[in-house]
């Protein structure tokens, strides 16, 4: 098991009344209090791997890495990530930084094709770094649609898990995360085990290259060119 956490975003809440608007913060003094807090809730003495949580219009990447390379030899931290972010904020990040970056958590679902499309999966195959795919069910979009597209992905779902012999949509969905060249890594967003065996049950399936061209199709909504 893995421990892996995200730091970054100050919210607005009854918690914090003085704070007027929500915004990022990645000052060395605001990252270290988020890891020692992450540390004290899960009750270990390092994480595995510490992610920014969004790329940020105000952002030092001169004073992150001196504060990853704080928290590395301090034993807290193992690895490093980013989340959300576009290849050229990651390398503004990653020329300061001593170790390489281990992943970029983005969305990538059968429903949102945002970082086939913008290749930011095409530059993280190039610097070998496995994405994180956050939201790979779409928020449920693809289970119960409420939009057309939602459905018209949906149905391409069932018909490749109709020619697999396969009644577990999610597993089809999986699959196709997993089938791509990237290593995307799903993020499974529950805490029902049966949910996380389904999920790793995927790994034993195999669907063809058509097939996941014609779940992608269904989802740009129209033939490729």
């Amino acid at each position: 098991m893995q421990l892996i956490t995200k730091c970054g975003i100050k919210l607005t809440s009854d918690k914090f009344p003085n704070r007027e608007v929500k915004y990022y913060d990645y000052s060395a003094s605001y990252i270290i209090s988020q890891v020692e807090q992450s540390l004290k809730n899960l009750n270990t003495d390092y994480i595995d791997v510490l992610l920014l949580h969004r790329p940020s219009p105000f952002f030092n990447p001169e004073e992150v890495a001196r504060t990853f390379d704080h928290l590395t030899s301090s034993g807290k931290v193992l690895h490093y990530g980013v989340s959300n972010f576009l290849p050229q904020q990651l390398e503004s990040l990653q020329a300061y930084t001593t170790a390489p970056l281990v992943t970029n958590q983005i969305e990538i679902s059968p429903y949102c094709l945002e970082h086939f499309e913008n290749q930011n999966l095409d530059y993280l195959i190039s610097k070998k770094i496995k994405p994180m795919s956050w939201s790979p069910l779409a928020g449920g979009e693809l289970l119960f649609p409420k939009t057309e597209k939602g459905t018209r992905v949906l149905n391409a779902i069932k018909k490749v898990a109709k020619e697999l012999h396969e009644p577990n949509i999610d597993k089809v969905i999986y699959q196709w995360l997993l089938k791509h060249p990237s290593n995307i890594i799903p993020v499974i967003g529950t805490g029902k085990i049966e949910r996380i065996k389904t999920a790793v049950r995927s790994l034993d399936m195999e669907m063809t290259l058509e097939q996941w061209f014609q779940i992608y199709i269904a989802a740009l909504g129209k033939e490729l060119p």
